[in-house]
Parts: C-alpha cells; structure tokens; sequence
C-alpha cells in the first residue's frame, strides 16, 4: 500500500507540468496532451476512445504520437519517460472522471430523494 502511494505521488508530481487538451468540435475523437518543461512535447492520440483500453506497449508502439516542440530535443530525449509520464496523467485523467461521474449521480439521487420528500 505505501509502495502504491509513492508511485501514485511521484506520478502527480511528475504531471505538473502536464496539460490534458482536446477539441471535441474539430478532432471529435483525439486527445492531445501537452508537456510544458523540457522537452517540451505534444502527444497527440488519434482515436482516442477506440484504443481507451489498450495496453502500455500498444500505447508505446503507435497508439501515442509524440512531437517535439523543437525537433532537436528529440536527439537527447528519453521517450520511454515521456511516454511513462503520458500513460500515468491518462490514468489520473481518468480516475478523476470516474470520480466525478460518482459524484454527479450521487448528488442527483440525494437531489431526487429530497424533492420527493419536499
């Protein structure tokens, strides 16, 4: 369990400088996630919802596209860590989306329960 917190910690810290990005109007079904500090990246997800459940490795091997902001930085990159860090800010995206849905039905029964005894 502690082992799992410190991962989860290192994760959160490492994704501050994370952004998750998309345009559900022009890109319906990609997601862009945006690296701040260096090097700064753009990885891009085409079909997003079609691959939701793939692997790490799928992910690594094609799901991910990752685009330098300055072409360059991709000579002394480590792309394994960028993509590590990509893949943990999904999953926290992710749970905090679950998280959320959670809240919102609970809040709209405990909403319904109190106008039905209104």
């Amino acid at each position: 369990m502690k082992r799992t917190r410190r991962i989860r910690r290192e994760a959160i810290r490492r994704s501050k400088s994370w952004w998750y990005c998309d345009n559900c109007i022009n890109h319906p079904n990609q997601v862009g996630l945006i690296r701040m500090d260096f090097p700064q990246v753009f990885v891009l997800i085409r079909n997003y919802h079609e691959n939701y459940y793939c692997t790490f490795e799928e992910f690594k091997n094609g799901v991910a596209e990752v685009n330098f902001f300055r072409p360059l930085d991709r000579k002394t990159a480590n792309i394994d860590e960028i993509l590590t860090d990509a893949w943990n800010l999904l999953a926290m995206v992710e749970e905090e989306d679950i998280l959320a849905q959670e809240y919102e039905m609970s809040a709209g029964i405990i909403y319904n329960e109190y106008n039905q005894e209104s």
